[in-house]
C-alpha cells in the first residue's frame, strides 16, 4: 500500500485530473463538461466524491450518491464512480478509497453500499477487486433515454 497517498474530498482544483480518471474509466470528458458536472455534484448534498492524491496530483476518486430504497428501510449510498490511474493501479490505492466510502458512510448513518461495474472482460480484475473488498454480485442493469429525448 502506498504510504505517500493523502485520502481526500475533492474540490474545483482536482478538475483537470478528474477529466483523466474519467477517460481512462471509458467515458471521455472534457474539462468543460467535468466542470458543468462537477458544479451540480459539489452543490447537491447528496453526493460526495473523495480523491487520492499522490504529490500533487489527483490519481484516484470515488465518487457516491446517497438515497432511499424502495425495497428495503435505511439510507443507502451508491457508488458511481470508482478509478485509480492506470499508473497507480496495484498498490492499494483503490482499496483506501473504498475505506474510506466506507468510513464517510459510517458517519453518515448509512446502511448499505453498491455498486455497479461492466459485465466486460476487461473489468474482470476490477470485479475480483470488489469481491476482496466483501461486495457481491447483484443484479443486471438497463439503461435508455426517454422516449422524448431519443431525436435530442
Amino acid at each position: 500500500m502506498s504510504k505517500d497517498v493523502t485520502i481526500r474530498s475533492s474540490s474545483t482544483e482536482d478538475l483537470q485530473d478528474m477529466v483523466i480518471l474519467m477517460d481512462q474509466l471509458g467515458y471521455p470528458t472534457t474539462y468543460a463538461e467535468m466542470q458543468e458536472r462537477y458544479a451540480h455534484i459539489a452543490a447537491d448534498a447528496n453526493f460526495n466524491t473523495i480523491v487520492a492524491e499522490v504529490r500533487g496530483r489527483v490519481v484516484g476518486l470515488i465518487g457516491m450518491q446517497t438515497s432511499y430504497l424502495y425495497e428495503k428501510n435505511g439510507l443507502h449510498c451508491r457508488i458511481l464512480a470508482l478509478i485509480v490511474h492506470d499508473q497507480f493501479r496495484g498498490t492499494g490505492i483503490g482499496r483506501q478509497l473504498i475505506l474510506a466510502a466506507e468510513q464517510w458512510a459510517a458517519s453518515q448513518g448509512i446502511d448499505s453500499l453498491s455498486l455497479n461495474s461492466g459485465n466486460r472482460p476487461d473489468r474482470e480484475a476490477a470485479h475480483e477487486f470488489y469481491r476482496q473488498m466483501g461486495f457481491t454480485a447483484g443484479s443486471t442493469g438497463f439503461s435508455k433515454k426517454p422516449k422524448a429525448l431519443q431525436h435530442a
